[in-house]
């Protein structure tokens, strides 16, 4: 098992707070949320690992450092992960760089006892699918959207998947994503096979969700169209209303805001935007060009406070 002293990246940060920042052990520890204990171990161990000699060597696995508090402070996010990359990477090495680091820092995030929700998406599905070997644990993890089906993009499929990765178990949301109104979903979800989901959206500490748009800001290709949630046609009909994005299979506008999209918005089956947000780490993972308008609308509607993103994001979002 992995303990938390011989995580190389919170020891990086560790040191670069103490060294370079000038940060004392304490307020390390609050910012970190570890114990004093654990920073002064880990200051030692960047020591005898060569990390620190006079400063902090950025070696290159850190190398954006500078990107990710420039972004935490801009936007006022809890933390940014930026996924590293070489201009000889190819698009499918960036998207393993990504998934991968941010498998890592789930592994370092998640513990025992946390209730993590997790959406719909192929960018959660290949989270769980990296080759990074994570410690288990018992969490819990629940599907924040229904789905039916065995696509492995459906949300019961990503919770489940998840359990498998960093252990513990998933809670099954038998329900229809859509429904064709409002007053058949609500009668759907008073059944007793179903109706428990929503005690445990009260429960979630973690909600994670992927990043679905369509390049050129036209919304296709989306997974939620892909599964038949919606048409090409109603796609187009809301990006004219002002849809940026889709989160969770409601539409939301640059803002955050879903008021425009209530038509389809309240025949989802789904946590309720308002429990979403109060969720205390809300974690959004994308990576690419063209995301800025989106990531911003995540953002100002409340829906992320920590980003894991690639480098190509990060400095269109500083740009």
């Amino acid at each position: 098992m992995r303990k938390i002293v011989n995580d190389h990246r919170l020891i990086y940060k560790c040191c670069s707070l103490y060294y370079e920042d000038n940060m004392g052990q304490n307020r390390i520890a609050d910012y970190l949320g570890i114990s004093k204990s654990s920073v002064s171990r880990m200051l030692q161990m960047g020591r005898e690992l060569g990390i620190v000699e006079i400063k902090v060597h950025h070696v290159n696995q850190y190398m954006y450092d500078d990107l990710e508090r420039e972004l935490m402070e801009k936007f006022h996010l809890r933390d940014v992960i930026v996924a590293e990359s070489s201009p000889l990477d190819s698009k499918e090495d960036r998207i393993t760089k990504l998934n991968e680091r941010a498998a890592d820092y789930l592994d370092r995030l998640l513990k025992d006892g946390d209730y993590v929700g997790v959406s719909v998406g192929s960018t959660l599905r290949n989270i769980a699918h990296t080759n990074l070997e994570c410690r288990k644990r018992s969490c819990t993890f629940v599907p924040i959207v229904g789905g039916l089906g065995t696509d492995e993009v459906q949300s019961g499929q990503v919770a489940e998947a998840f359990a498998r990765k960093f252990g513990g178990k998933h809670i099954p949301f038998f329900s229809p994503a859509v429904f064709s109104n409002e007053g058949l979903m609500r009668e759907f979800l008073k059944e007793e096979s179903v109706k428990h989901i929503f005690d445990y959206f009260k429960k979630l500490n973690v909600v994670i969700s992927g990043m679905s748009h369509k390049s050129g800001g036209d919304l296709s290709q989306l997974t939620i169209e892909r599964l038949g949630f919606v048409t090409e046609e109603m796609a187009a009909q809301y990006v004219r209303q002002g849809a940026v994005a889709n989160l969770v299979v409601r539409f939301i506008d640059k803002e955050g805001r879903t008021e425009a999209f209530d038509e389809f918005n309240r025949r989802v089956a789904a946590i309720s935007m308002e429990q979403y947000r109060k969720t205390a780490l809300k974690l959004l993972v994308t990576g690419g060009s063209g995301k800025t308008e989106i990531v911003k609308a995540y953002i100002r509607g409340g829906y992320a406070n920590i980003l894991i993103i690639d480098v190509d994001c990060a400095r269109e979002l500083l740009s």
